[in-house]
């Protein structure tokens, strides 16, 4: 497996990583942990809840000290399980449980999971409803914070991180989400509360507004890479403005990112391509705009691409638990991926994102890298997997495509949808390959290099080269 090195531009995380000591919440009464070895203080734990219902939570029966080491449930009255939750560790969350979040008049139950495999970086809160049936409410990142309204109905507040690679990681930007739970849906209500986020009350907003004070934005504009505090500061009130859909100052912000930084990947039109596409599943008509002011096509055009469903960026909460897999499709899958990835990750789990797609006679899976297995601007590692005979085939013989668009053909050769990338190549080229499936695997079939000015495309066919991989 080839292993090769390239800076990391662009990435959105939109889950925060939380340390178990930084929260009392994470060594609970009643709770399991996973520090790599057996932990003999690790015991089951029953408790009572309310209308009958029980939970039980303790090491996993087939658990080890990785993975999925525990696990707790809730029992109804017959003792039937009602909600299970695994992980490397979880925790029930007695300072939560019996809130009302859904509104329905009575409480919910709570539990805290580490799917991270004890890597700090995963931690979720489960907020679980037993009226009229028992079932998930939703999952929100640790480090959410739980306030009511006037009315005495709970918000949700989530700090919501953006792009990597710009700054350290002590500084990586970012902006407040804020959200209800309406007929048992997380709901944005970000707009609500943006004249309390966007003001001089707000300690971030006041941070960001005096970090980018006059001299600070001269010497930006004057032609380098802004400083960790100044590139922080402009592209988290980019994102805040955003998240309230004030989207002329989220782009004034963006706008006010050097034109040329002298540095590869980091000019103004990049990075408004890069966060373009951090946004683009929540915010698609304020995507399309940057990138059609940054020309390029939001969807690519042409005869090379006619019939073509494009499929949106994998967000962070498509994950192996959210797309429903076991614990030995995970391994099938990540088995697999690990044998044609360029580069290897400290956790495939918590590199990868994951979401099911149909192929046309075969259920499909689109796995993504996230940070280490991504090069350029947008440019990260992508594999197609279908389902036969009950297991999960990875549909590439070789290196998967490291591409930054991705979509399907209406055309299908043997049953399978012909699969088409798009890989940036600079502002204002791209390259395209469309593959199609032979019985086994994707084969390249057709291969375009696109150019892009302010008024169309041109569009070549050319020799199809193999799987191209990241460069510096």
């Amino acid at each position: 497996m080839r292993r090769i090195l390239f800076a990391v531009v662009v990435m959105l995380s939109l889950v925060p990583a939380v340390h178990a000591q930084e929260d009392e919440r994470l060594a609970g009464k009643i709770s399991c942990h996973r520090d790599m070895v057996e932990d003999p203080q690790n015991r089951s734990y029953t408790k009572k809840l309310w209308d009958g219902y029980e939970i039980s939570l303790g090491p996993a029966r087939d658990g080890g000290v990785d993975g999925d080491g525990c696990t707790a449930a809730i029992y109804n009255s017959v003792g039937r399980a009602v909600f299970r939750t695994t992980g490397f560790s979880v925790v029930f969350d007695e300072t939560y449980t019996g809130r009302d979040f859904d509104g329905d008049g009575k409480g919910d139950v709570v539990f805290i999971t580490d799917t991270g495999g004890g890597m700090h970086c995963c931690w979720a809160y489960n907020v679980v409803s037993l009226s009229p049936k028992p079932h998930r409410l939703f999952d929100i990142a640790f480090g959410a914070r739980f306030e009511r309204d006037a009315l005495g109905k709970t918000l949700i507040w989530e700090r919501v991180q953006g792009l990597t690679g710009l700054t350290t990681e002590a500084s990586t930007p970012g902006g407040e989400k804020v959200f209800r739970v309406n007929q048992g849906k997380l709901v944005d209500a970000t707009p609500e509360f943006c004249s309390r986020i966007l003001s001089p009350n707000d300690a971030d907003y006041n941070e960001h507004q005096r970090v980018l004070g006059r001299e600070n934005i001269s010497a930006s504009v004057a032609g380098s890479v802004p400083n960790d505090e100044t590139a922080s500061a402009l592209l988290s009130l980019a994102y805040q403005y955003t998240f309230c859909r004030q989207f002329d100052k989220a782009l004034h912000y963006l706008n006010l990112w050097p034109d040329d930084t002298g540095r590869a990947r980091t000019t103004r039109k990049q990075v408004k391509v890069a966060f373009a596409r951090s946004i683009e599943t929540d915010y698609p008509v304020f995507a399309a705009r940057l990138l059609s002011l940054s020309r390029v096509p939001s969807t690519p055009i042409g005869r090379a691409t006619q019939g073509i469903d494009w499929l949106t960026e994998l967000s962070a909460n498509e994950t192996f638990e959210t797309a429903k897999l076991t614990r030995a499709e995970q391994e099938q899958i990540v088995d697999q991926v690990e044998n044609t990835a360029f580069d290897a990750p400290d956790s495939f789990e918590t590199e990868l994102r994951v979401r099911r797609v149909s192929l046309g006679e075969s259920d499909g899976l689109i796995v993504r890298g996230t940070r280490l297995l991504c090069g350029g601007t947008g440019n990260c590692q992508t594999w197609v997997f279908r389902r036969s005979s009950g297991k999960w085939l990875n549909m590439f013989e070789r290196e998967a495509p490291v591409v930054s668009g991705f979509g399907f053909e209406r055309e299908a050769s043997q049953g399978i949808k012909d699969f088409l990338v798009s890989e940036n190549s600079s502002a204002a080229t791209e390259s395209r390959t469309v593959f199609k499936f032979d019985g086994m695997v994707y084969r390249e079939s057709r291969c375009y290099e696109v150019s892009i000015d302010s008024a169309s495309e041109k569009i070549e066919t050319v020799p199809c080269k193999g799987t191209r991989l990241p460069t510096r």
